[in-house]
């Protein structure tokens, strides 16, 4: 079971629901939701990137937000909610998570989940490298984004709290987190996504870029020899609208 699904087994949604995915990609979360049947998934993002199997569903409705705005939805018209590895991108996401609350009914779940980006663990022949190069990722934002935030899964909590200060109160049913397993290395894996934006994060310095090319090689041979792991830790704190 990888994230997406994970993270909606943590919606526990029911039939006929009427839920939401944050930020949906391509639809991945989307289409984990699906498998519990609900009425409705209002999968919303600033683009429409849907998978076509996933946009074809009649259950789905595509809809282009700007997530540092408002909901394009009625207040308390959710079940539930998901947001994976969005808020991180957020100018606010105290007030992000306030507008979850207007939308969802009382007793609605959103389950607020993120990678923890400094928690990258990749096997290599270069312990040292491998600490720089995890740490240039979780500092130096990318050039496609506006900002970053390499320790947010650590950070969920607290704007979780910080929400009752601004008018909104959630209690928090569940704190869960898991690292999953990734043993391949080949290009469009999980693990060389991320390793390619560590090398991206190294770009402005040649001396590292160069290392890290090379490093990157490196990670190439432990997986063609059946050594190679690369994990994430990913946090999911489950809120409920009382």
């Amino acid at each position: 079971m990888g994230r997406h699904e994970r993270v909606a087994e943590l919606a526990a949604i029911g039939g006929g629901d009427e839920v939401a995915d944050l930020g949906c990609g391509v639809g991945r979360t989307v289409r984990a939701l699906l498998r519990a049947d609900p009425e409705v998934v209002h999968a919303i993002d600033h683009v429409s990137d849907l998978d076509d199997d996933v946009l074809a569903d009649p259950r789905v409705r595509s809809r282009i937000a700007d997530l540092d705005s408002e909901l394009p939805l009625p207040s308390e018209s959710l079940d539930a909610a998901t947001s994976l590895n969005v808020v991180e991108h957020l100018a606010d996401p105290v007030a992000h998570l306030l507008d979850c609350h207007r939308v969802l009914r009382p007793g609605g779940r959103l389950v607020l989940a993120h990678s923890d980006w400094d928690t990258a663990l990749f096997t290599s022949t270069d312990d040292g490298l491998t600490r720089t190069l995890v740490d240039r990722f979780v500092d130096v934002v990318p050039r496609w984004a506006e900002r970053t935030d390499g320790f947010m899964g650590r950070k969920l909590l607290a704007l979780a709290d910080a929400c009752a200060s601004r008018g909104a109160v959630f209690d928090t049913d569940s704190v869960d987190a898991w690292a999953d397993p990734h043993r391949r290395f080949d290009d469009g894996s999980v693990a060389w996504k991320v390793a390619m934006g560590m090398l991206a994060a190294a770009r402005d310095d040649a001396d590292l870029a160069a290392r890290a090319a090379g490093w990157v090689d490196g990670l190439r041979r432990l997986a063609d020899a059946g050594q190679f792991l690369f994990t994430v830790t990913d946090v999911a704190v489950v809120l409920r609208r009382p």
